[in-house]
């Protein structure tokens, strides 16, 4: 410990400063430093570490892991700016020591190591401080973990190795140069072409899946869109199994459709190729680059390992290819059992002459396309098409005419047969509706003559034999020959009932009126016959009429009662 008497603190006691700096934190830790340099003292020999340099992908070893023995050691001695912990020496040779506890050696101590040129190591005790001095020898000599700090060699050795590597920057760009000149890119063709593989592919229905601009394809021997539809190929081939990107360029290398130049071009030559603008990458690459266009146009989806499995989308186009392949055969085969049926039961004579090959090659009447240049044609089309041809013989049975299109099938006598059933049926119809009608007038002219008889009574013969305006002045009779004659004979009978009700109505109240009067005329005279007189007398008050003439109600009779002797008379 050191004594403080300063002017500023209190007086106190503090630890011990090293030369470098550091204090003395722990007497374990001075005691292990002071331990590893006297031991180093003691035996003269450590294991220096590995010293590697690198550059790049290039490096060179400078100093290989071993042990040495030196001559003598120096110990806390200043060597030009610096004070190490031990200065190993062996003839001209000097190695620095530094021994690191807890703290390592700063940027400044290792700099001026440098400038001195002297090499250097640190041993890291760090992890031995808690561990008995006597069981350290070994480990501080030997085992425990050390760096170069610094080592003359190193410089001469960084030196090589940039050398090394502005020759393979000179090769590289030469090889570049070369690479240059030969290739030659490809670009997409204007049109489709007609190689084997992009024809299979685009019968797939994955014509948009080709060619595409993609870097490197100048390193194939066949159009853009061929290689790629190879590719595609290969893709679909593996099924299930899994498809790398190696796998994409197989089917190329077996077809021989890479340029021998081009098979093995390393790929920092690529990548120069690259950077000087040219549209390059090795064949691989190429394949690589353009399955990923297809990820980015939603055909395939990446996964680990370099791994690439086809959509759903792109595996539907593959189906409906197929599908579109097989159309022509099912749809042949489709139509052909519509026309069986719709030949089943004709004559003989009729469909003896009928081909039904020659018929779906012939174009038929109204139309621009045969059948067989519809067998490839849009599904609605199609189906509008079969719906037509099978409903030929329906429609000859529910609707025949002369100008029902038979698709050219031997259907005219079966039209003509229908036309005239149809014809005959229609002249039955009439008819049988001539005489239902003629059935009608009779009953509805029974039904008028009863309801007559039975509503009018007496009154029927006059109201029979005249004419009835709503029905243009037709007889009732015969107006209730048609239905809506009929309807206006009932109308007008209810009419003619109610005018004959009101007048018996009318007739009862005058016969009460008139014998009210009467009766009351009886009790004004003393002679009955005066009374009687006096009712079919005229009278000038009632216009010229007689009481019993004027009176046709209680009104009527009141008017006739002012008329008469207040008072009973004889005269």
């Amino acid at each position: 410990m050191v004594a403080r008497k300063g002017a500023v603190k209190v007086h106190h006691f503090a630890h011990h400063s090293e030369r470098d700096g550091s204090t003395c934190t722990s007497p374990g830790e001075t005691a292990l430093h002071k331990f590893a340099k006297n031991i180093l003292d003691e035996r003269l020999e450590i294991a220096l570490p590995e010293m590697v340099v690198e550059n790049s992908d290039d490096r060179e070893v400078v100093v290989q892991p071993t042990k040495i023995a030196f001559e003598a050691a120096v110990l806390e001695a200043r060597v030009e700016t610096v004070v190490p912990d031990v200065v190993l020496e062996l003839r001209d040779r000097k190695l620095i020591v530094e021994f690191k506890v807890t703290h390592a050696c700063d940027e400044l101590k290792i700099a001026r190591i440098r400038s001195m040129n002297v090499g250097a190591i640190e041993i890291d005790l760090s992890a031995y401080r808690e561990r008995p001095l006597d069981e350290l020898a070994e480990e501080i000599l030997y085992n425990a973990p050390r760096i170069w700090l610094h080592n003359p060699r190193e410089t001469d050795a960084r030196a090589r190795l940039a050398e090394r590597a502005r020759k393979r920057a000179e090769a590289r760009q030469e090889e570049i140069g070369k690479y240059s000149a030969k290739y030659r890119h490809r670009r997409p063709a204007s049109g489709e072409g007609g190689g084997v593989c992009e024809s299979a592919v685009r019968r797939d229905g994955l014509g948009a899946l080709i060619n595409l601009d993609i870097d490197g394809a100048g390193c194939f021997t066949v159009p853009v869109a061929e290689w790629q539809a190879a590719t595609i190929l290969e893709l679909l081939a593996h099924g299930h199994t899994p498809f790398r990107t190696r796998n994409g360029l197989s089917g190329s290398k077996r077809r021989g459709w890479i340029h021998r130049e081009f098979r093995a071009v390393p790929d920092d030559i690529a990548i120069g190729l690259k950077e000087a603008g040219i549209p390059f990458a090795s064949p691989l690459g190429a394949v690589e680059a353009y399955l990923r266009q297809l990820v980015h146009l939603g055909f395939l989806h990446p996964a680990r390992s370099e791994i690439w499995r086809p959509t759903y989308s792109m595996l539907q186009k593959v189906e409906q290819a197929k599908d579109l392949r097989a159309r022509p055969t099912r749809r042949l085969a489709e139509i052909r059992e519509i026309v069986t049926k719709q030949l089943d039961g004709l004559p003989d004579e009729e469909t003896s002459s009928f081909v039904f090959e020659t018929w779906v090659d012939t174009v038929l009447t109204g139309r621009t396309l045969s059948i067989a240049d519809l067998l490839q044609n849009d599904e609605a089309e199609w189906i509008s098409l079969c719906d037509d041809i099978a409903n030929v013989r329906t429609n000859i049975r529910f609707s025949p005419r002369a100008d029902i299109d038979l698709l050219g099938l031997p259907c005219a006598g079966e039209l003509a047969r229908a036309i005239e059933s149809k014809r005959l049926e229609a002249k039955k119809r009439v008819r049988r509706e001539r005489e239902a009608e003629q059935e009608a007038a009779a009953s509805r002219s029974k039904q008028l003559r009863d309801r007559v008889s039975r509503d009018i009574g007496d009154h029927a013969p006059t109201w029979l034999s005249t004419p009835i305006a709503a029905s243009g002045g037709l007889l009732p009779l015969d107006a209730a020959a048609t239905a809506e004659g009929f309807t206006a004979a009932i109308r007008a009978l209810d009419q003619r009932v109610r005018e004959l009700e009101l007048e018996e109505r009318g007739r009862r109240h005058k016969e009460k009126a008139v014998g009210d009067l009467e009766a009351l005329a009886r009790s004004r005279y003393y002679n009955p016959d005066h009374a009687t007189l006096w009712m079919r007398s005229s009278r000038r008050e009632l216009g010229g009429k007689s009481p019993a003439e004027f009176t046709i109600n209680d009104a009527t009779r009141d008017q006739c009662e002012a008329l008469l002797p207040p008072k009973r008379s004889l005269r």
